[in-house]
Order: C-alpha cells, then structure tokens, then sequence
C-alpha cells in the first residue's frame, strides 16, 4: 500500500539530507582539516550523487516502506546504497574528482545506511501505527483465507479486520460500510453490488480498495478514442509491437553474455559441487512451453536427486523437500540453479525478463482453471519476472498470472531493467524462495448473521 505523493516527496527530501549528512560526517572523520580542492570535488559530484540516489531510491521503493519490517528495509537499503555507492565511485572517477577519495565515500555510506535505517524504522513503525482502525474485506470466504495475512499487516497491532460475505444485503453492508475506516471489495462481488458499494463509498469520502480480476487489468493502459459522439477505449492485443521486440532482445543477446562471463567462476565450482556430491549429472534439462506454446528445453544446474519424479510423478517442490540435495539447499536459495538459463536467452528460447515457463502438465491444469492463462505465451518466458519480484515462490497461479498480465500490458525496456535490478533483492531474501507449503486450516467464528469474522 503505497504513501502519497506528497509523503513520498517528503520521504525522498529526508532521505537525501540525510546521504548529504553523511557525507559532511565522512570527511569530518577522515580529515581533521577539510582542504578546499575536497569541498570542490564533492560540490561538482553532489548533483549526480542526489541523481544517482533518487533513482535507487525509487527502483527498490525505499520511499514507499509502509509495511514495519526491519530485515526488508535493511535488504532494500543495503542493496539501493551499494548500487548508490558503486556509480558513486564511477562518477567521481569519470569526472577525475580525486578530491573525494573512495574511502570518503565509503564511509559515507556506512553513515547513511546507519542514519537511513533508524529513520526509515521510526517512521514506518510511526506510520503502521496511525493506521489503527478498523477494516472490513466483502467477498468470498475462500478469497479471505488468501489476503487475511496481508490485511492484518496493514493494520497496526490494535487495527481490527473482519469479514462480511458477498451475499449479504447491499443496504447492511452500505450500513456497516460507514464504520469502517478501510475498505477492500473482492473480484468476486457482482458488478451490480460492487458499482453501488463503491458509489456509496465515494459519497461517503471512504477510500475503497478494489482486488482486480483479469477483465480489470485487459482495459488497464488503454486508448480513448471517440466514434463520433460516442467515447471508446482501444483494448489492445497482449502483444509487443516489432520494435520493442527488437530491442528486448538486443538486451537480451547484451546482458546474458555479459552475465554469463562475470559468472564463469560460479558455473564451474558449482559445476564441481555437484558431481563430488553424488556423481550424476550437472545439468538437468526439461521441457517447458515457450513463446506461442512452442516446446523447448529448459536448462537448470540439477538441485535434486537423479529422476527426481520417478516415483511421485510430475510436482512442484515443498519446503523441506526430501529430493533436494545438500548443494541444491543453497544453490535454490541464492538462485544459482537458475544461472544456466542465460543459455536458453543467448539461443533465443527465453528472454532475461518475462512470466516463468511452465511445462505442459501444470499448464493444462491451470489453463482449465482459468481462460487467461495462455495468454503468458505471447512473449518469450523469462529468467525472473514482474510476478518473481512482487510475489513469492509460494504465491499462487492466479495472482502470478495478474503480475504477468500486468507486465505484458506495461512493457517497456525501462521496466525489464527495474526487474531486473529487484531481482537482487529475491535472490537475498530466503522468502521469497522456498518452495510450495501446504496451508495450515484455519478455525473461524462467525456471527449469526455471518457479518462478522471475530
């Protein structure tokens, strides 16, 4: 849930006085006299330090942490200051600013992660608890087990969520709506008593929050256009235009190569590790389904047993999966497994950035459950997606395929790049990897009139 305009200005500002800061601190530190060739060095770097900051700031939404969670704003700000910290350095070398040194600098962004993170802690612990409250979710029973968790991460300690079915009477709900500060509408609701809850909401200055369905997202970053007097939008195909493509994979062919070089070391310990573990094979290879459902082989360093499925069949992976082998632990956990797909992009089989490829057994399965699924197939499936850095491994079909959806329906080369940075944050986050955990059940006590969940 994202702060305002004007918060996040007010964010971005604090942040950047603070880098600022900590310079000031860095060369009181280093220097017990600050010369005047250092002052001038920092003054013509500072503009592209402040640059360089507000963009790192932004890509990792160092400035959106709403959400009280210590270790993600410590990842987030680790992260956007090293990326800040290296093209630091860079500038200062290109503009040959000598006069501030690397250890300056260095320094600095000790003292700002240090400065950052107690502020980023005060204000979002100050800004979850002033969302105290009370905060009502109208829709299917099922659809609540899936966004309880998340609802009551919103909410401060003392907030209250509860529970009102979609089949209840609009006039109640219209009635209890009014006693709650928050209120979120399921996709499932009729279009007819979502209009009117939405409407009686607006009349009422309650800002509601409207859980998409794939219908949402087709009209989403459409055209409007007029047939005479009459206002039409252009619902455009899901679909990249040949000049998108074109340059997608230039990026593609540019980076993987570059990628595949830098990590040559990693492939061969790796490489190494799993033929001493066991003695079989490196790779493991499978067939999953690529741009317009053509067929190809994906590559992976193998992470479980030999014939894994030989027994069980086709299934995804749990946590704690007994088949997993002590080198594919870690090699799952930092993503390393993934590495030999930059193969599969160098060939033309997959892209850098794009919505995961499945195989033909679970696409079947969720195709049939829902419509929209092959539509994933009208771009090149990639290494990491918007539905990787959003989600987790354990989110499931339905939402990822809205996170892929979206990203169809907003590529540009500019997104694909701010994936591709976050990915970073997947790979060290331990979350955000772990495999499938089967859903403990849930006692609930509902109201006579099933309104209320207590």
């Amino acid at each position: 849930m994202f702060p305002n305009k004007f918060a996040r200005g007010f964010i971005i500002a604090v942040d950047l006085f603070i880098i600022i800061v900590a310079y000031v601190l860095a060369f009181t530190v280093r220097y017990e006299q600050i010369a005047p060739r250092n002052i001038e060095a920092f003054m013509s770097v500072i503009p592209w330090i402040l640059l360089i900051s507000v963009l790192f700031i932004c890509i990792y939404e160092v400035d959106r942490l709403v959400q009280y969670d210590v270790w993600d704003i410590v990842r987030k700000l680790a992260v956007s200051l090293t990326f800040i910290m290296l093209l630091t350095m860079t500038a200062s070398f290109l503009f040959r600013e000598f006069g501030l040194p690397r250890l300056v600098i260095i320094l600095a962004h000790i003292f700002a992660f240090t400065m950052l993170l107690i502020w980023k802690v005060l204000y979002t612990k100050y800004n979850q608890l002033s969302r105290k409250g009370k905060l009502m979710f109208i829709g299917d029973e099922s659809e609540f087990d899936e966004i309880e968790d998340n609802l009551s991460k919103f909410l401060s300690h003392n907030g209250n969520v509860k529970y009102f079915d979609k089949k209840s009477n609009v006039q109640q709900l219209k009635a209890q709506l009014l006693n709650y500060n928050f209120i979120f509408l399921s996709n499932s609701l009729e279009e007819d008593k979502k209009n009117r809850l939405i409407f009686h909401a607006m009349k009422n200055n309650k800002l509601v929050y409207v859980v998409p369905t794939v219908n949402d997202l087709l009209v989403m970053n459409t055209a409007v256009t007029t047939l005479d007097d009459t206002m039409v939008m252009q619902v455009k195909p899901f679909t990249l235009p040949l000049a998108q493509l074109a340059m997608k994979r230039l990026t593609d062919i540019v980076f993987s190569l570059a990628i595949l070089i830098f990590t040559l070391p990693v492939f061969l310990i790796t490489a190494l590790s799993i033929k001493l573990e066991d003695g079989g094979s490196i790779f493991f290879k499978q067939e999953r389904i690529g741009k317009d459902h053509k067929q190809f082989h994906i590559l992976k360093f193998r992470s479980m047993v030999e014939n894994a499925e030989a027994k069980t069949g086709p299934t995804l992976a749990q946590s704690g999966d007994r088949r997993i082998t002590k080198i594919g632990k870690f090699i799952r956990k930092t993503r390393i497994d993934e590495l030999p797909q930059l193969i599969n992009v160098l060939i033309g089989d997959m892209s850098l950035v794009g919505p995961r490829p499945e195989r033909d057994f679970f696409a079947d399965q969720f195709q049939k459950d829902n419509k929209w699924f092959n539509y994933r197939n009208t771009v090149k499936p990639g290494i990491t997606g918007y539905a990787q850095v959003m989600g987790k491994y354990t989110t499931n079909v339905d939402k990822k395929l809205k996170f892929d959806l979206h990203y169809i329906r907003n590529y540009s080369l500019w997104l694909d790049y701010i994936i591709l940075l976050r990915t970073v944050l997947v790979v060290i986050n331990k979350a955000k990897s772990e495999g499938e955990v089967k859903p403990a059940k849930k006692i609930r006590m509902f109201s006579k009139k099933q309104e209320d969940y207590r």
